[in-house]
C-alpha cells in the first residue's frame, strides 16, 4: 500500500501520511468495519476525521493507483479494460443522505469500476470508477428515458467507459487495449465512436461487448413485408460454422459446473442504426455466436453474441 499510494496528494503532508495508514489497515479486511479495522478508538476517530476532511476524495486517492496500473499496462502486449456496475445495499443501516438503488426501499449507491487485467485474469488495477444513485421519482421511468440524449442518461457511464479506454490507450501505446462490458453496454453511440476513433491515427481502443439489443442489418428481409430488416442474430447463426471449443462453465446459482461444447460462428456485418438513433449513421462491426451444443436443455444452455472492433478472419481471433 505504501508503494501503491506513492505521490498522493491530498493537499497536505499529515493527510497523505495518514491515507496510507489508514488504507493499509482496511486492505487487511475489506470487509472489515472502518472500527473493527482500525483497532483502537483513536485509530477509528482519525480514520473518520480523514473520510470526512474535503480534501479527500476518490478523485485524488485513486490517482496514484491509477498511475500505477498504467506503468503495469505499459508491461504487457494486451490489456482488457473491464467495467461493470456494483450496488454497495446500505438499506438495513442508511446514511442520513441515502439515495435509491433499484427500488424506494432500498437505499445506497452504486460504484461502475474499470479494472485492468490481462487475458490471463492477472489484475493489474482499477484506471477508473464512477459513483451514482437514484431519486424516488426516477424510479420505473426507463420508457420515458429511452429517446433522450445519451448524455442525460445513466448509460452514459457505460460510452465514458468506452472514452476512458481510448484514454488509456493513448497513455499505453505500445499496449492493446480492449474495452471489454455486458450486455448493458450494448449502446449504439459506443459502436459510433468506435468508427470515429477508427478514422484517426494512433493508439485506440477496441471493444468486446455482450449483445442485447435485437439489431438490424441496412439490408431488407427479401422474405418479410414491409420495411422489414435482415436481423443480425439470425443472419450469423446461418452463416458456416468456423469450429467448435471446449469450455468449462463454472457452478452458478441457476446451473452446476459443467464443460460445454460450443460452435462459433462470426461475420462483419453493416448494422442499422435504432430507429431512436435515426440520425446517426451505419455502422460496420464483427459479430461472434457462441452456442452451446448437446447442452442439458434445462434452459442453462448458453448462446453468447459477442460485438467486437476486432478481427475476426480466422478461428484463433
Amino acid at each position: 500500500i505504501e508503494l501503491e499510494l506513492d505521490g498522493i496528494d491530498l493537499g497536505d503532508r499529515r493527510l497523505n501520511k495518514r491515507s496510507k495508514k489508514v488504507i493499509a489497515a482496511l486492505a487487511v479486511d475489506s470487509r472489515a468495519s472502518i472500527n473493527a479495522a482500525c483497532g483502537t478508538w483513536a485509530e477509528t476517530e482519525a480514520a473518520y476525521r480523514f473520510f470526512d476532511n474535503d480534501s479527500v476524495t476518490p478523485e485524488r486517492i485513486l490517482k496514484p493507483h491509477r498511475d500505477a496500473t498504467v506503468r503495469r499496462m505499459r508491461e504487457q502486449p494486451v490489456v482488457l479494460i473491464v467495467q461493470d456496475t456494483t450496488e454497495f445495499d446500505f438499506t438495513d443501516h442508511p446514511p442520513s443522505d441515502a439515495k435509491c438503488l433499484n427500488r424506494a426501499e432500498r437505499r445506497g449507491f452504486y460504484d461502475h469500476t474499470h479494472l485492468a487485467v490481462t487475458p490471463q485474469g492477472l489484475a493489474l488495477g482499477v484506471v477508473g470508477e464512477e459513483q451514482f444513485d437514484r431519486e424516488t421519482d426516477s424510479l420505473g421511468k426507463a420508457n420515458e428515458r429511452a429517446t433522450l440524449p445519451i448524455e442525460e442518461k445513466e448509460s452514459l457511464r457505460w460510452l465514458n467507459g468506452f472514452r476512458l479506454a481510448n484514454e488509456t490507450a493513448a497513455a499505453c501505446p505500445d499496449t492493446q487495449i480492449v474495452s471489454v462490458a455486458d450486455r448493458e453496454a450494448d449502446i449504439y453511440d459506443i459502436f459510433v465512436e468506435a468508427h470515429q476513433q477508427s478514422e484517426h491515427a494512433g493508439p485506440r481502443a477496441e471493444f468486446l461487448i455482450r449483445a442485447r439489443v435485437e439489431r438490424c442489418l441496412t439490408e431488407r428481409d427479401p422474405n418479410a413485408s414491409g420495411a422489414t430488416y435482415l436481423k443480425v442474430r439470425a443472419t450469423v447463426a446461418a452463416s458456416p460454422l468456423l469450429g467448435t471449443r471446449v469450455v468449462d462453465l463454472p457452478r452458478t446459482p441457476k446451473r452446476d459446473a459443467r464443460r460445454a461444447v460450443m460452435e462459433v460462428r462470426a461475420m462483419s456485418v453493416l448494422v442499422k442504426p435504432p430507429h431512436a438513433r435515426s440520425h446517426l449513421p451505419a455502422v460496420t462491426m464483427q459479430v461472434v455466436l457462441v452456442k452451446e451444443v448437446g447442452g442439458p436443455g434445462d434452459g442453462t444452455d448458453v448462446e453468447w453474441l459477442l460485438l467486437t472492433s476486432l478481427p475476426i478472419t480466422t478461428f484463433e481471433q
